[in-house]
């Protein structure tokens, strides 16, 4: 039978796909799909998100701009990667077969707008590469490449390829920058480099790979943002652009240190760096890390105000504008798991989980349909506007990634065995790399409670280690192996190696007392803290009415229920005020 020559041009193309292992391999990865399953308090909200967020997506309302391609400055072409990374990982979570036919769906009718030059975009010819175009192309691209990992389908891969063939024929080595028409000093389009280092690694063809290491060069000269070595150099992230000013009645009135696309570009930094092992590129990830972290991220985890960097966490008492902006969050989030999964640090997974319980959970609306595009540390919570014309929300596509990111970092495997992060009602099963494999149960209402018992199920006899985030804030722990006490130390992982039998039982006793935490530069104010939870007054707990918080401790609320009726009835603060002695 002959093969149509269409069939057989993808084929052709597909067929020179060949995959380059990272030069440096994570510490830490993912369990398989359907290896978490999650219950407790973040289960319940990512079940709530899957299915009143995710699932209930209107597909033609983000598919339709990329037939139009009629944009000139909007950002119409990010949510229907936003969306479809959100739907993969949850399929990757639970495997269903409504949401895979859903997916297949959204990847079928992209790839069908794609135009015989290969761009997948909103814009009209004219506009391409000004403002968000290549951000838009970045978002396309990883939602392609997620399914391709995911199925396997060669026309995914296909399109990704395609469409990074045609902005190679726009930009980089020998073609025009993708700067100049750029809002943000180039760090929108520079944050195509994630894709771009995906795409080399799984086809191995080294156009993609010179492209990223052009597009650093390009960093350092005067047209570019220059962020590398300013993180290198130790430059706050505030004092990286032109600063700010402050006006009446608001915090700021803008900048150009521009939060979450700036934190993007660091995230592609850092998969250049398992590619090529340059030790410069995780220096310098690791320096605006802690740079952002130190001078940026307030008590709930989050910064920004007006979606920039505002010297946050040194002036987070202050009267806030438009504070910390959901999509900062979730690039915190991430963030702070690729540095997990490289490094296995457990820094990172303390910040992971205190900003999720926090930032992130107390952006949601209660029934998962819809995010606030910021939040505040006292006032009133707002609902994130629509945008684009769409019934959508930049904050509203991104907030279901982070929270869906948290099954595949709640149990990791690591090279002598599983390492638990997260705590709460859940059930994993993970292939062990000495060979076998292990089912954990682990049985907690963690954080309303500091107790956690985890029961292991090797597939027989098996000797391995497994790993248990002991977090910074616990003073006082308790560990035991089947009743025998063992050490942990705060701020480390207890690693308790030992040949598990099935039925073995590990009993965890965690210090989630009320504690008292001051901000930078605040001595007269502090916060309460109950484990990695922040907690709040609400109106409605002052007039009496507990029913509507999760955890009330002290006479206060956790932060992510306090004022989640995004109105007057539940104004809020965090703040109390040091009383004279």
């Amino acid at each position: 039978m002959k093969i149509p020559l269409a069939i057989a041009l993808l084929l052709a193309a597909v067929g020179q796909a060949r995959s380059v292992s990272p030069v440096v391999p994570d510490a830490l990865s993912y369990p398989p799909p359907n290896g978490v399953q999650m219950g407790g308090r973040l289960g319940q909200e990512i079940d709530l998100s899957v299915r009143n967020r995710v699932e209930a997506q209107d597909l033609e309302a983000i598919i339709q701009p990329f037939r139009d391609r009629k944009d000139v400055s909007e950002w119409r072409s990010e949510f229907w990667g936003k969306w479809i990374t959100s739907a993969i990982e949850a399929y990757r979570m639970r495997p269903d077969p409504a949401l895979r036919s859903l997916i297949e769906r959204a990847e079928r009718e992209l790839i069908a707008t794609q135009s015989s030059d290969g761009y997948i975009g909103a814009y009209a010819p004219e506009n391409r590469l000004q403002t968000w175009d290549v951000w838009g192309r970045k978002y396309t691209l990883l939602g392609l490449l997620a399914w391709y990992d995911v199925s396997g389908d060669p026309a995914c891969l296909q399109a990704a390829r395609r469409e990074a063939d045609r902005l190679l024929k726009e930009a980089g080595p020998g073609h025009g920058d993708m700067f100049r028409h750029d809002a943000w000093n180039g760090m929108a389009s520079s944050s195509v480099l994630e894709p771009m280092v995906l795409l080399y690694q799984r086809t191995g063809d080294r156009r993609y790979l010179r492209f990223c290491e052009w597009l650093i060069a390009e960093w350092r000269t005067p047209h570019g943002p220059d962020i590398e070595r300013k993180a290198l150099a130790g430059v706050p992230v505030f004092d990286m652009f032109p600063k700010p000013k402050p006006i009446a009645k608001a915090y700021w009135d803008g900048g150009h240190s521009k939060a979450y696309e700036m934190m993007s570009c660091f995230e592609g930094l850092l998969e250049l760096y398992r590619m090529t092992g340059q030790p410069e590129y995780r220096d310098a990830v690791e320096a605006i890390y802690d740079n952002i972290r130190s001078g940026e991220i307030t008590v709930i985890g989050s910064g920004s105000d007006w979606e920039r960097w505002t010297n946050g966490a040194n002036r987070q008492t202050e009267v806030w504008h438009e504070g910390m902006e959901t999509c900062v969050t979730v690039t915190w989030i991430k963030l702070a798991a690729q540095l997990l999964r490289l490094t296995g640090n457990p820094r990172y997974a303390d910040d992971i989980e205190f900003s999720s319980y926090n930032a992130l959970l107390g952006a949601m609306a209660p029934d998962g349909s819809w995010w606030c595009h910021y939040v505040t540390l006292d006032g009133r919570k707002v609902r994130g506007e629509d945008q684009c014309g769409l019934k959508l929300n930049c904050c509203v596509a991104n907030g279901p990634r982070a929270l869906l990111l948290l099954p595949e970092l709640a149990v990791m495997a690591g090279a002598e065995g599983p390492v638990i992060n997260l705590y709460g009602q859940m059930n994993a099963a993970l292939p062990l790399a000495t060979g076998g494999s292990v089912r954990l149960a682990m049985n907690s209402t963690y954080p309303a409670d500091g107790t956690v018992r985890i029961r292991l199920t090797p597939d027989s006899a098996r000797e391995f280690t497994l790993g248990l985030r002991i977090p910074a804030w616990s003073a006082q722990t308790t560990l035991t192996v089947n009743g025998a006490r063992t050490v942990a130390l705060a701020g480390t992982y207890a690693r308790i190696h030992r040949v598990w039998q099935p039925g073995d039982t590990v009993d965890l006793s965690l210090d989630v007392r009320v504690r008292k935490v001051f901000p930078p530069r605040h001595a007269d104010l502090y916060v309460e803290e109950s484990g990695p939870i922040v907690l709040a007054t609400d109106d409605r707990l002052t007039a009496g009415d507990r029913a509507p918080f999760w955890i009330v401790k002290n006479g206060r609320c956790d932060y992510a229920d306090a004022g989640n009726t995004w109105d007057a009835r539940s104004r809020f603060t965090l703040w109390q005020a040091r009383r004279s002695p």
